[in-house]
Protein backbone atom coordinates (compact mmCIF):
# COMPACT_ATOMS: atom_id res chain seq x y z
CA UNK A 1 0.00 0.00 0.00
CA UNK A 2 1.19 3.78 -0.93
CA UNK A 3 1.28 6.58 1.77
CA UNK A 4 -1.14 8.42 1.97
CA UNK A 5 -0.97 12.15 1.54
CA UNK A 6 -3.87 14.24 2.45
CA UNK A 7 -4.01 18.02 0.36
CA UNK A 8 -6.19 20.73 2.20
CA UNK A 9 -6.29 23.58 -0.02
CA UNK A 10 -9.56 25.88 -0.93
CA UNK A 11 -10.45 27.72 -4.47
CA UNK A 12 -13.35 29.87 -5.29
CA UNK A 13 -14.33 33.64 -6.76
CA UNK A 14 -13.04 35.15 -3.47
CA UNK A 15 -9.42 33.20 -3.04
CA UNK A 16 -9.36 32.56 -6.69
CA UNK A 17 -7.56 29.27 -7.42
CA UNK A 18 -4.24 29.78 -7.23
CA UNK A 19 -3.75 27.16 -4.00
CA UNK A 20 -5.90 24.22 -5.76
CA UNK A 21 -3.91 24.65 -8.68
CA UNK A 22 -0.52 24.67 -7.51
CA UNK A 23 -1.23 21.71 -4.58
CA UNK A 24 -2.44 19.82 -7.91
CA UNK A 25 0.82 19.81 -9.69
CA UNK A 26 2.41 18.58 -6.36
CA UNK A 27 -0.33 16.00 -6.67
CA UNK A 28 0.77 15.12 -10.14
CA UNK A 29 4.26 15.02 -9.76
CA UNK A 30 3.91 12.22 -6.31
CA UNK A 31 1.15 10.23 -7.28
CA UNK A 32 3.10 7.69 -9.07
CA UNK A 33 4.68 7.07 -5.47
CA UNK A 34 1.85 8.13 -2.94
CA UNK A 35 -2.26 7.56 -2.88
CA UNK A 36 -3.67 11.45 -3.10
CA UNK A 37 -6.48 12.68 -1.41
CA UNK A 38 -8.04 15.90 -1.63
CA UNK A 39 -9.69 17.77 1.48
CA UNK A 40 -11.65 21.14 0.44
CA UNK A 41 -15.23 22.96 1.44
CA UNK A 42 -17.99 22.19 -0.75
CA UNK A 43 -15.99 22.93 -4.29
CA UNK A 44 -18.20 23.83 -7.45
CA UNK A 45 -18.10 21.11 -10.13
CA UNK A 46 -15.77 22.74 -12.37
CA UNK A 47 -13.13 22.72 -10.00
CA UNK A 48 -13.71 19.02 -8.90
CA UNK A 49 -13.61 17.98 -12.72
CA UNK A 50 -10.22 19.93 -11.99
CA UNK A 51 -9.33 17.83 -9.24
CA UNK A 52 -10.32 14.63 -10.61
CA UNK A 53 -7.83 15.43 -13.27
CA UNK A 54 -5.56 14.09 -10.56
CA UNK A 55 -6.84 12.23 -8.22
CA UNK A 56 -10.80 10.71 -7.74
CA UNK A 57 -10.55 10.65 -3.94
CA UNK A 58 -11.82 13.85 -2.42
CA UNK A 59 -12.73 14.84 1.06
CA UNK A 60 -15.69 17.33 1.00
CA UNK A 61 -15.92 19.70 4.30
CA UNK A 62 -18.41 21.73 5.63
CA UNK A 63 -18.46 25.58 3.84
CA UNK A 64 -17.04 27.87 6.57
CA UNK A 65 -15.40 30.89 7.17
CA UNK A 66 -14.73 29.18 10.93
CA UNK A 67 -11.11 27.89 10.84
CA UNK A 68 -11.49 26.51 13.95
CA UNK A 69 -14.53 24.48 12.96
CA UNK A 70 -12.51 23.61 9.88
CA UNK A 71 -10.04 21.50 11.30
CA UNK A 72 -12.10 19.72 13.27
CA UNK A 73 -14.16 18.62 10.75
CA UNK A 74 -11.04 17.68 8.74
CA UNK A 75 -9.10 16.09 12.06
CA UNK A 76 -12.38 13.43 11.48
CA UNK A 77 -10.73 12.37 8.00
CA UNK A 78 -6.81 11.85 8.80
CA UNK A 79 -4.83 9.10 10.75
CA UNK A 80 -1.56 9.12 12.59
CA UNK A 81 1.08 8.45 10.19
CA UNK A 82 -0.57 9.99 6.89
CA UNK A 83 1.12 13.26 5.71
CA UNK A 84 -1.33 16.65 5.76
CA UNK A 85 -0.58 19.06 3.37
CA UNK A 86 -1.73 22.77 3.60
CA UNK A 87 -2.01 26.01 1.21
CA UNK A 88 -4.07 28.69 2.06
CA UNK A 89 -4.38 31.71 4.36
CA UNK A 90 -6.40 30.51 7.14
CA UNK A 91 -4.07 26.96 7.97
CA UNK A 92 -1.89 28.97 11.31
CA UNK A 93 -0.13 27.66 14.18
CA UNK A 94 -3.28 26.32 15.73
CA UNK A 95 -4.60 24.49 12.43
CA UNK A 96 -1.07 22.99 12.31
CA UNK A 97 -0.41 22.10 15.95
CA UNK A 98 -3.82 20.06 16.12
CA UNK A 99 -2.92 18.37 13.00
CA UNK A 100 0.69 17.69 14.45
CA UNK A 101 -1.82 16.04 17.80
CA UNK A 102 -3.13 13.76 15.77
CA UNK A 103 0.14 11.78 14.86
CA UNK A 104 0.44 12.94 10.68
CA UNK A 105 3.69 14.50 9.30
CA UNK A 106 2.53 17.85 8.41
CA UNK A 107 4.10 20.38 4.85
CA UNK A 108 2.62 23.86 4.86
CA UNK A 109 2.74 25.45 1.15
CA UNK A 110 3.14 28.84 2.39
CA UNK A 111 4.46 31.92 0.55
CA UNK A 112 3.20 34.63 3.07
CA UNK A 113 4.75 33.86 6.49
CA UNK A 114 2.26 35.55 8.22
CA UNK A 115 2.24 32.84 11.38
CA UNK A 116 4.80 30.67 13.35
CA UNK A 117 5.14 27.36 11.65
CA UNK A 118 5.06 23.91 13.92
CA UNK A 119 5.09 21.85 10.13
CA UNK A 120 8.08 19.41 9.60
CA UNK A 121 8.81 20.97 6.08
CA UNK A 122 7.89 24.46 4.59
CA UNK A 123 7.92 24.94 0.93
CA UNK A 124 7.88 28.71 -0.67
CA UNK A 125 8.49 28.37 -4.40
CA UNK A 126 9.55 32.23 -4.48
CA UNK A 127 12.89 32.90 -5.17
CA UNK A 128 13.59 35.29 -2.49
CA UNK A 129 12.41 33.00 0.74
CA UNK A 130 14.63 31.95 3.28
CA UNK A 131 14.85 31.14 7.23
CA UNK A 132 15.34 34.57 8.22
CA UNK A 133 11.56 35.55 7.06
CA UNK A 134 9.52 32.33 9.26
CA UNK A 135 8.67 31.54 12.58
CA UNK A 136 9.10 27.85 12.90
CA UNK A 137 10.31 25.37 14.90
CA UNK A 138 14.03 23.62 15.13
CA UNK A 139 12.91 21.23 13.20
CA UNK A 140 11.11 22.48 10.63
CA UNK A 141 12.92 22.31 6.81
CA UNK A 142 12.13 24.91 4.63
CA UNK A 143 12.52 24.58 0.75
CA UNK A 144 12.59 27.51 -1.13
CA UNK A 145 13.33 28.53 -4.54
CA UNK A 146 12.29 28.16 -8.05
CA UNK A 147 13.97 24.45 -7.57
CA UNK A 148 10.79 23.31 -5.75
CA UNK A 149 8.69 25.46 -8.62
CA UNK A 150 5.25 23.81 -8.08
CA UNK A 151 4.30 23.36 -12.14
CA UNK A 152 1.98 21.39 -14.01
CA UNK A 153 3.58 18.48 -15.86
CA UNK A 154 3.23 19.96 -19.62
CA UNK A 155 5.43 22.88 -18.08
CA UNK A 156 8.16 20.97 -16.31
CA UNK A 157 8.66 18.78 -20.00
CA UNK A 158 8.50 22.16 -22.40
CA UNK A 159 10.56 22.30 -24.77
CA UNK A 160 14.38 23.93 -23.94
CA UNK A 161 14.30 25.26 -27.21
CA UNK A 162 14.28 29.42 -27.11
CA UNK A 163 11.79 31.07 -29.44
CA UNK A 164 12.25 34.24 -30.98
CA UNK A 165 10.06 36.94 -31.24
CA UNK A 166 10.29 38.89 -34.42
CA UNK A 167 6.94 40.63 -34.06
CA UNK A 168 3.79 40.95 -31.36
CA UNK A 169 0.63 39.76 -32.45
CA UNK A 170 -0.82 37.11 -30.32
CA UNK A 171 -0.95 37.80 -26.50
CA UNK A 172 -2.36 35.81 -23.71
CA UNK A 173 -3.71 37.34 -20.72
CA UNK A 174 -4.88 35.30 -17.38
CA UNK A 175 -5.54 37.30 -14.21
CA UNK A 176 -6.58 34.21 -12.17
CA UNK A 177 -10.03 32.63 -12.10
CA UNK A 178 -11.82 34.72 -9.95
CA UNK A 179 -9.95 38.03 -10.88
CA UNK A 180 -13.32 40.06 -9.35
CA UNK A 181 -11.24 43.31 -9.70
CA UNK A 182 -11.60 42.77 -13.70
CA UNK A 183 -7.81 42.94 -14.20
CA UNK A 184 -8.78 41.34 -17.64
CA UNK A 185 -11.13 43.72 -18.70
CA UNK A 186 -8.60 46.60 -17.88
CA UNK A 187 -6.05 44.97 -19.97
CA UNK A 188 -7.86 44.03 -22.75
CA UNK A 189 -9.36 47.70 -23.46
CA UNK A 190 -5.44 48.72 -23.56
CA UNK A 191 -4.26 46.22 -25.89
CA UNK A 192 -7.54 46.76 -28.54
CA UNK A 193 -6.20 50.18 -28.86
CA UNK A 194 -2.36 48.51 -30.09
CA UNK A 195 -1.47 48.62 -33.24
CA UNK A 196 -0.29 45.08 -34.95
CA UNK A 197 -1.95 43.25 -32.16
CA UNK A 198 -4.03 40.44 -34.05
CA UNK A 199 -5.12 38.35 -31.54
CA UNK A 200 -5.94 38.63 -27.47
CA UNK A 201 -6.46 35.15 -25.92
CA UNK A 202 -8.50 35.58 -22.21
CA UNK A 203 -8.01 32.64 -19.74
CA UNK A 204 -11.26 33.20 -17.41
CA UNK A 205 -12.60 30.70 -14.69
CA UNK A 206 -16.34 30.24 -14.74
CA UNK A 207 -16.34 31.89 -11.20
CA UNK A 208 -15.19 34.75 -12.57
CA UNK A 209 -17.90 37.27 -11.49
CA UNK A 210 -16.94 39.89 -14.82
CA UNK A 211 -18.06 37.63 -17.71
CA UNK A 212 -21.00 39.54 -18.74
CA UNK A 213 -19.02 42.77 -19.36
CA UNK A 214 -16.31 41.25 -20.63
CA UNK A 215 -18.58 39.46 -23.27
CA UNK A 216 -19.72 42.66 -23.74
CA UNK A 217 -16.52 44.73 -24.32
CA UNK A 218 -15.72 41.45 -26.93
CA UNK A 219 -19.14 41.95 -29.09
CA UNK A 220 -18.27 45.72 -29.37
CA UNK A 221 -14.84 45.42 -30.64
CA UNK A 222 -13.90 44.76 -34.34
CA UNK A 223 -10.62 45.73 -35.18
CA UNK A 224 -9.31 42.58 -33.21
CA UNK A 225 -9.80 38.69 -32.44
CA UNK A 226 -10.67 38.24 -28.80
CA UNK A 227 -10.85 34.46 -27.85
CA UNK A 228 -12.14 33.56 -24.32
CA UNK A 229 -10.76 29.97 -23.07
CA UNK A 230 -12.70 28.63 -19.49
CA UNK A 231 -10.78 26.27 -17.14
CA UNK A 232 -8.60 25.00 -19.88
CA UNK A 233 -6.53 21.64 -19.25
CA UNK A 234 -2.50 22.36 -18.57
CA UNK A 235 -1.80 20.91 -22.36
CA UNK A 236 -4.50 23.51 -23.58
CA UNK A 237 -2.47 26.28 -21.19
CA UNK A 238 1.03 25.32 -22.27
CA UNK A 239 0.11 25.39 -26.36
CA UNK A 240 -1.73 29.26 -26.20
CA UNK A 241 1.56 29.82 -24.54
CA UNK A 242 3.77 28.66 -26.95
CA UNK A 243 1.80 30.06 -29.99
CA UNK A 244 1.34 33.67 -28.13
CA UNK A 245 4.23 36.56 -28.22
CA UNK A 246 3.07 37.96 -24.82
CA UNK A 247 2.09 36.79 -21.81
CA UNK A 248 0.17 39.19 -19.06
CA UNK A 249 -0.18 37.87 -15.91
CA UNK A 250 0.58 38.47 -11.92
CA UNK A 251 3.12 36.82 -10.52
CA UNK A 252 1.66 33.81 -9.13
CA UNK A 253 2.30 30.02 -10.39
CA UNK A 254 1.22 31.20 -13.94
CA UNK A 255 4.14 33.23 -14.71
CA UNK A 256 6.24 30.61 -13.62
CA UNK A 257 4.69 28.31 -16.17
CA UNK A 258 4.89 31.10 -18.74
CA UNK A 259 8.75 31.15 -18.08
CA UNK A 260 9.17 27.15 -18.32
CA UNK A 261 7.72 27.37 -21.97
CA UNK A 262 9.28 30.91 -22.77
CA UNK A 263 7.55 33.57 -23.98
CA UNK A 264 7.42 37.61 -23.33
CA UNK A 265 6.41 38.51 -19.73
CA UNK A 266 4.71 41.42 -18.44
CA UNK A 267 4.00 40.76 -14.60
CA UNK A 268 2.88 42.85 -11.47
CA UNK A 269 0.93 41.82 -8.35
CA UNK A 270 -2.44 41.30 -7.49
CA UNK A 271 -2.00 40.15 -3.93
CA UNK A 272 0.16 40.65 -1.28
CA UNK A 273 1.13 37.06 -1.88
CA UNK A 274 2.86 37.43 -4.68
CA UNK A 275 5.79 39.16 -3.84
CA UNK A 276 8.41 37.12 -2.94
CA UNK A 277 7.99 35.41 -6.42
CA UNK A 278 7.78 39.31 -8.43
CA UNK A 279 11.11 40.01 -6.70
CA UNK A 280 12.45 36.45 -7.90
CA UNK A 281 10.95 36.83 -11.13
CA UNK A 282 12.62 40.66 -11.12
CA UNK A 283 16.23 39.45 -9.70
CA UNK A 284 16.45 37.03 -12.75
CA UNK A 285 15.49 39.32 -15.13
CA UNK A 286 12.75 37.52 -16.86
CA UNK A 287 9.75 40.04 -16.60
CA UNK A 288 8.53 43.11 -17.36
CA UNK A 289 7.14 44.80 -14.16
CA UNK A 290 4.02 46.71 -14.60
CA UNK A 291 3.83 47.18 -10.52
CA UNK A 292 0.40 46.94 -9.03
CA UNK A 293 -2.11 45.66 -11.91
CA UNK A 294 -4.88 46.68 -9.78
CA UNK A 295 -3.89 50.33 -9.48
CA UNK A 296 -2.19 50.54 -13.48
CA UNK A 297 -4.26 52.69 -15.89
CA UNK A 298 -5.41 51.98 -19.38
CA UNK A 299 -3.49 54.75 -20.70
CA UNK A 300 0.01 53.75 -18.56
CA UNK A 301 -0.75 50.29 -19.72
CA UNK A 302 -0.63 51.65 -23.19
CA UNK A 303 2.75 53.30 -23.59
CA UNK A 304 4.55 50.89 -21.52
CA UNK A 305 3.31 47.92 -24.15
CA UNK A 306 4.18 49.95 -26.53
CA UNK A 307 7.62 50.74 -25.49
CA UNK A 308 7.96 47.13 -25.00
CA UNK A 309 6.97 45.56 -28.68
CA UNK A 310 9.48 48.15 -29.99
CA UNK A 311 12.30 46.56 -28.18
CA UNK A 312 12.07 42.90 -29.50
CA UNK A 313 15.73 42.29 -27.89
CA UNK A 314 14.43 43.43 -24.80
CA UNK A 315 11.81 40.45 -25.22
CA UNK A 316 14.06 37.81 -26.43
CA UNK A 317 16.55 38.29 -23.82
CA UNK A 318 13.64 37.85 -20.92
CA UNK A 319 13.04 34.39 -22.85
CA UNK A 320 16.73 33.53 -22.99
CA UNK A 321 16.94 34.08 -18.96
CA UNK A 322 13.52 32.56 -18.06
CA UNK A 323 14.95 28.93 -19.80
CA UNK A 324 18.07 28.99 -17.40
CA UNK A 325 15.47 29.87 -14.33
CA UNK A 326 13.11 27.12 -14.56
CA UNK A 327 15.05 23.62 -15.04
CA UNK A 328 12.44 21.12 -15.20
CA UNK A 329 13.71 19.07 -12.26
CA UNK A 330 11.52 20.53 -9.17
CA UNK A 331 9.52 17.29 -9.29
CA UNK A 332 12.61 15.15 -8.34
CA UNK A 333 13.30 17.63 -5.32
CA UNK A 334 10.15 17.26 -3.92
CA UNK A 335 9.70 13.44 -4.03
CA UNK A 336 13.19 13.15 -2.35
CA UNK A 337 11.72 15.52 0.31
CA UNK A 338 8.40 13.21 0.79
CA UNK A 339 10.21 10.33 0.83
CA UNK A 340 12.40 11.62 3.77
CA UNK A 341 8.93 12.44 5.71
CA UNK A 342 8.45 8.48 5.63
CA UNK A 343 11.81 7.43 6.01
CA UNK A 344 13.20 9.89 7.87
CA UNK A 345 12.35 8.80 11.21
CA UNK A 346 14.36 11.35 13.40
CA UNK A 347 14.98 14.81 13.93
CA UNK A 348 16.52 17.28 16.02
CA UNK A 349 16.73 20.17 18.33
CA UNK A 350 19.74 21.97 20.48
CA UNK A 351 21.35 19.88 23.79
CA UNK A 352 19.77 21.17 27.01
CA UNK A 353 20.94 21.09 30.37
CA UNK A 354 18.68 18.75 31.30
CA UNK A 355 20.17 16.33 28.31
CA UNK A 356 23.40 16.33 30.30
CA UNK A 357 23.61 12.64 32.28
CA UNK A 358 22.40 11.15 28.66
CA UNK A 359 25.51 13.05 27.08
CA UNK A 360 27.81 11.09 29.95
CA UNK A 361 26.35 8.05 28.82
CA UNK A 362 26.80 8.30 25.25
CA UNK A 363 30.28 9.74 25.91
CA UNK A 364 31.75 6.71 27.90
CA UNK A 365 29.98 3.87 25.44
CA UNK A 366 32.90 1.40 24.61
CA UNK A 367 32.30 1.76 20.99
CA UNK A 368 32.64 5.48 20.89
CA UNK A 369 35.82 5.29 23.28
CA UNK A 370 37.62 2.79 20.82
CA UNK A 371 36.80 5.36 18.18
CA UNK A 372 37.75 8.81 20.18
CA UNK A 373 40.98 10.07 19.84
CA UNK A 374 41.10 10.39 23.20
CA UNK A 375 40.32 6.60 24.73
CA UNK A 376 40.48 7.37 28.66
CA UNK A 377 37.30 7.80 30.64
CA UNK A 378 35.57 10.35 30.68
CA UNK A 379 34.65 11.37 34.73
CA UNK A 380 31.76 12.83 35.64
CA UNK A 381 32.47 16.20 36.98
CA UNK A 382 34.90 17.06 34.40
CA UNK A 383 31.60 15.97 31.80
CA UNK A 384 29.44 18.56 33.71
CA UNK A 385 31.52 21.86 33.51
CA UNK A 386 32.60 20.93 29.98
CA UNK A 387 29.10 20.04 28.88
CA UNK A 388 27.69 23.11 30.58
CA UNK A 389 30.78 25.28 29.39
CA UNK A 390 29.74 24.33 25.63
CA UNK A 391 26.13 25.07 26.01
CA UNK A 392 26.54 28.52 26.92
CA UNK A 393 29.29 28.79 23.61
CA UNK A 394 28.07 30.76 20.55
CA UNK A 395 30.92 28.61 18.36
CA UNK A 396 29.24 24.53 19.65
CA UNK A 397 26.57 23.09 17.80
CA UNK A 398 25.23 20.23 20.20
CA UNK A 399 22.53 18.82 17.58
CA UNK A 400 20.07 16.29 20.22
CA UNK A 401 18.43 13.75 17.49
CA UNK A 402 15.34 11.76 18.39
CA UNK A 403 12.80 9.60 16.76
CA UNK A 404 9.23 10.03 15.92
CA UNK A 405 8.58 8.75 19.26
CA UNK A 406 10.63 11.44 20.80
CA UNK A 407 13.22 8.62 22.15
CA UNK A 408 16.68 10.00 21.81
CA UNK A 409 18.74 8.30 19.45
CA UNK A 410 22.42 10.31 19.41
CA UNK A 411 23.46 13.30 18.50
CA UNK A 412 26.04 15.26 16.15
CA UNK A 413 28.43 17.80 17.83
CA UNK A 414 30.01 20.62 15.72
CA UNK A 415 33.16 22.20 17.54
CA UNK A 416 33.78 25.85 15.76
CA UNK A 417 37.31 27.24 16.36
CA UNK A 418 39.64 30.36 14.58
CA UNK A 419 40.68 27.68 12.27
CA UNK A 420 37.59 25.15 10.87
CA UNK A 421 34.63 23.73 12.31
CA UNK A 422 35.08 19.85 13.48
CA UNK A 423 32.20 17.11 13.61
CA UNK A 424 31.60 14.26 15.76
CA UNK A 425 29.04 12.26 15.70
CA UNK A 426 27.46 8.86 18.07
CA UNK A 427 24.46 6.70 18.15
CA UNK A 428 22.69 5.67 20.93
CA UNK A 429 23.46 1.63 21.37
CA UNK A 430 19.98 1.11 21.01
CA UNK A 431 19.82 2.05 17.62
CA UNK A 432 23.13 1.35 16.27
CA UNK A 433 22.68 -0.59 12.63
CA UNK A 434 19.19 1.29 11.73
CA UNK A 435 20.81 3.42 9.30
CA UNK A 436 20.38 6.72 11.27
CA UNK A 437 23.71 8.39 10.88
CA UNK A 438 23.92 9.74 7.65
CA UNK A 439 21.00 10.95 7.63
CA UNK A 440 21.49 12.95 11.55
CA UNK A 441 24.69 14.18 9.55
CA UNK A 442 23.08 15.61 7.16
CA UNK A 443 20.45 16.96 8.73
CA UNK A 444 23.25 18.78 10.62
CA UNK A 445 25.08 19.61 8.25
CA UNK A 446 22.04 21.38 6.03
CA UNK A 447 21.20 23.31 9.23
CA UNK A 448 25.47 24.84 10.15
CA UNK A 449 25.82 25.69 6.47
CA UNK A 450 22.79 27.52 6.00
CA UNK A 451 23.83 29.77 8.75
CA UNK A 452 27.43 29.70 7.97
CA UNK A 453 27.51 29.35 3.93
CA UNK A 454 30.95 30.24 3.68
CA UNK A 455 32.48 27.68 6.08
CA UNK A 456 33.63 24.89 5.37
CA UNK A 457 33.23 21.43 7.95
CA UNK A 458 36.25 18.98 8.72
CA UNK A 459 35.89 15.57 9.87
CA UNK A 460 38.68 13.21 11.53
CA UNK A 461 37.75 9.55 11.55
CA UNK A 462 40.48 6.58 11.89
CA UNK A 463 41.35 4.64 9.35
CA UNK A 464 40.23 1.54 10.79
CA UNK A 465 36.26 3.39 11.78
CA UNK A 466 35.24 1.56 8.52
CA UNK A 467 31.62 2.11 9.39
CA UNK A 468 31.92 6.19 10.23
CA UNK A 469 34.07 6.58 7.03
CA UNK A 470 31.30 4.92 5.44
CA UNK A 471 28.33 7.32 7.03
CA UNK A 472 30.46 10.35 6.70
CA UNK A 473 30.90 10.19 2.41
CA UNK A 474 26.99 8.78 2.51
CA UNK A 475 26.56 12.23 3.93
CA UNK A 476 27.99 14.28 1.32
CA UNK A 477 32.00 14.87 2.80
CA UNK A 478 34.10 14.86 -0.07
CA UNK A 479 37.92 15.29 -0.82
CA UNK A 480 39.40 12.45 1.24
CA UNK A 481 42.56 12.88 2.65
CA UNK A 482 45.12 10.95 4.86
CA UNK A 483 46.55 12.34 7.35
CA UNK A 484 48.20 11.30 11.18
CA UNK A 485 45.83 13.22 13.76
CA UNK A 486 46.83 12.82 17.58
CA UNK A 487 48.86 9.48 16.50
CA UNK A 488 46.35 7.89 14.78
CA UNK A 489 46.23 7.55 11.00
CA UNK A 490 43.15 8.96 10.42
CA UNK A 491 40.65 10.31 6.96
CA UNK A 492 39.86 14.04 6.86
CA UNK A 493 36.85 14.72 4.89
CA UNK A 494 35.36 18.21 4.28
CA UNK A 495 31.99 19.08 3.27
CA UNK A 496 30.61 23.17 2.43
CA UNK A 497 27.46 24.21 1.03
CA UNK A 498 28.01 23.50 -2.51
CA UNK A 499 29.45 19.76 -1.76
Amino acid sequence: MKPKIIIRADGGTTIGMGHVIRCLALADMLRDDFEIVFAIQEPKETIVKIIHSVTNEIIYLPQTDDYISDVYHFLEHIHPNDIVVLDGYNFGTQYQQNIKNKGCKLVAIDDLHNWHHVADVIINHAANADDTIYSKEEYSKLYWGFNYALLRKPFLTASSAIKKINSVKKVFISMGAADITNITQKFTEALIQIQGIEEIHLILGTINPNLKRIERLIEQNKKIKIITHFDISAEELAYLLKICDISICPASSISLESCAIGIGLISGYTAKNQFGILQGLINNNVIINFGDLNLISISDIKVKFNDLILNQKKINSLIENQKKMIDGRSPERLKEIFKNLISGRIHFRFAKESDTDLYFKWANDNLVRSNSFNQNKVEYENHIKWFSSKLNSKDAYFYFFLNEENIPVGQVRIDKSENEAVIGISIDEAFRGKSLGSEMLKQATDDYLKKHPSEIITAYIKIDNKSSYSIFKKAGFLNEELITEQGHQSYKLYKKLDS
